[in-house]
């Protein structure tokens, strides 16, 4: 049987499909290496990007591992099993007028790929906290030789949370709760060329021009218009209650998320291949030339909403939905990465007629230096996602993504092992020399997993 994860951009057949119902059973299941042959990957909703979802020899869905247990008013913490879906978990919350500190966009990530693996979050103010894993304060998990353990000494966590499955199958995790924070959502338009055409640096992601003192921001960045569009996030504090015009215009940005970055594309694949890229070309146009800014500068405007209930279920099927990759750099380094990302983009076009479908996300994420593989250890980030609406040219994508991946690595870029597209054995040796965050993972590895239960090739080949 093939699995593939939630777009179709990565598919495996693993010799054995598990999904084991406690943690009986997925004990026996790592001691039994006859019946169920290494490496043994577990998997959750399949959210990944690239290829480390995948395995021949034993996939473990965790999707028995669903119970949410009732927050503890003492601890401020939750305990659930780790195949909760982050959405599931925020709507348990919710009737205790609760969330977690830290909001993740994809809902659709479960418990224990987030307390173990990297994620796109972007957070509200400089608390410290960046990344949803630096929630986890506990977790309980299978070994390599079959024990069941429950981990909470921060180091060991800290190196859990960038373990991507390589050090244990995480079957219940425990995160910090807070109270629900009510936020501002408001748009800006910023062009660039004001600052490109004089030689000026570009005002940095937390500068006025950009942040404009808000809590956080989302960007989207144009990069063959020189524009960026920047969602606000501003916390709100003695404001009116959320009004229905609020819960109306939250509806129509979650629609826009889950809908409009790929909205024609299973009817499209019936028609001619010419008409496909007259659509796709027209499609691109419009969101260029006035949609995004007619849909948030003039629709959705201003608005008020919990921050936690701008999570996003992205259901299947696949063919609704679009690729992406992910790179992270330090705040220090827009003002030379942001433009020569835009000089990539043009020449990757020039040179091959291709440029992605869709604008580039650019995440704000604050400092955080809870897990080792932390992108965000040293200082505030900033990301670069490119994303592709149309499959219709997968080598031209492919290549640039490569590409790219090249390009972040020479500029300090930090990648996701489960997101970022492109990633070789070169391009992970350059991140090795940077930092020795890597040795501690590959080490810790080797001395809790000297069998390689649970190394796949693709998570080998990048380590050092």
């Amino acid at each position: 049987m093939t699995i593939s994860n939630w777009n179709g951009s990565n598919r495996c057949t693993p010799a054995a499909i598990v999904a084991p119902r406690d943690p009986d059973e997925l004990i026996a299941i790592v001691r039994d290496t006859a019946a169920y042959p290494s490496p043994v990957r577990a998997v959750g909703e399949l959210h990944s990007l690239n290829e480390s979802i995948e395995t021949d020899g034993t996939a473990v869905f965790m999707t028995h591992f669903r119970k949410i247990g009732e927050p503890d008013p003492v601890t401020n913490t939750v305990t659930v099993g780790a195949g909760v879906r982050m959405i599931d978990l925020k709507n348990a919350l919710k009737r205790h007028g609760q969330q977690l500190p830290v909001v993740p966009e994809i809902g659709n990530a479960t418990a224990g790929s987030v307390a173990c693996c990297g994620t796109k979050d972007s957070s509200l103010g400089p608390t410290g906290r960046g990344q949803i894993s630096s929630t986890a304060v506990g977790v309980r998990m299978v070994t390599a030789d079959g024990r069941a353990v429950q981990v909470t000494n921060p180091d060991k966590l800290r190196v859990i949370r960038s373990s991507y499955g390589l050090l244990g199958i995480i079957y219940e995790v425990t995160f910090e709760v807070e109270p629900r924070k009510k936020i501002w959502y408001e748009y800006k338009r910023i062009k660039l060329d004001r600052w490109l055409k004089t030689g000026e640096p570009i005002p940095a992601p937390d500068s006025q021009e950009i942040l404009g003192g808000a809590a956080g921001f989302l960007g989207f960045l144009l990069p063959y218009r020189h524009e960026l569009l920047v969602e606000r996030r501003r916390l709100a504090r003695g404001h009116r209650p959320i009004a229905v015009w609020d819960r109306l215009k939250l509806w129509m940005r979650t629609l826009a998320w889950t809908t409009g970055a790929r909205p024609f594309n299973a009817p499209l694949r019936l028609l001619p291949k010419r008409i496909r890229r007259k659509i796709i070309a027209g499609w691109v146009w419009t969101l260029d030339h006035g949609f995004l800014k007619v849909f948030f500068l003039k629709f959705l405007s201003r608005f008020a909403s919990f921050r936690a209930d701008a999570m996003i279920d992205f259901k299947r099927p696949v063919s609704s939905y679009f690729d992406f990759t992910f790179w992270a750099f330090p705040v220090s380094t827009w003002p030379e990465v942001v433009p020569e990302y835009l000089d990539f983009c043009e020449r990757f076009e020039r040179q091959t007629g291709f440029r992605p479908a869709l604008p580039t996300e650019v995440y704000f994420i604050r400092r955080d230096d809870s897990a080792v593989l932390s992108f965000s250890a040293d200082e505030d980030i900033f990301t670069l996602d490119m994303v592709n609406w149309s499959d219709d040219e997968p080598a031209c994508w492919a290549a640039m993504n490569r590409a790219f991946s090249e390009f972040a690595a020479e500029r300090g870029g930090r990648p996701l092992l489960n997101q970022t597209k492109g990633l070789t054995p070169a391009v992970a040796d350059r991140l090795h020399r940077r930092t020795r965050a890597w040795s501690t993972l590959a080490t810790e590895r080797a001395l809790k997993d000297p069998d390689k239960r649970f190394l796949t090739p693709f998570l080998r080949d990048l380590l050092p």
